[in-house]
């Protein structure tokens, strides 16, 4: 069998790894220490837009205040986006 055959497509396929899995994976892997390291009193944003201030979490959800009234609402974890600065 000729080699010389597979290594164009052998090329593409650690090129396509290396520009695109990779990276995803190192974004994956920055979220879970993010959401690892959050702590009551953060400021933070969902997937979904709302913005507010860790109140409580365990080891599924965070509860967070989303305005001066006290409103609280909770997500699961891994819907926390960011930890925006104070």
């Amino acid at each position: 069998m000729n080699l010389t055959g597979l290594i164009l497509p052998i090329a593409l396929l650690a090129l396509m790894w290396f520009f695109m899995i990779r990276p995803q994976q190192k974004r994956q892997k920055e979220h879970r220490e993010m959401i690892n390291r959050l702590e009551v009193g953060q400021h933070v944003t969902t997937i979904g837009g709302i913005k507010g201030v860790v109140r409580s979490l365990d080891e599924t959800s965070v509860v967070i205040s989303v305005n001066d009234k006290g409103t609280q609402l909770t997500f699961e974890k891994p819907a926390i986006k960011q930890v925006n600065p104070d």
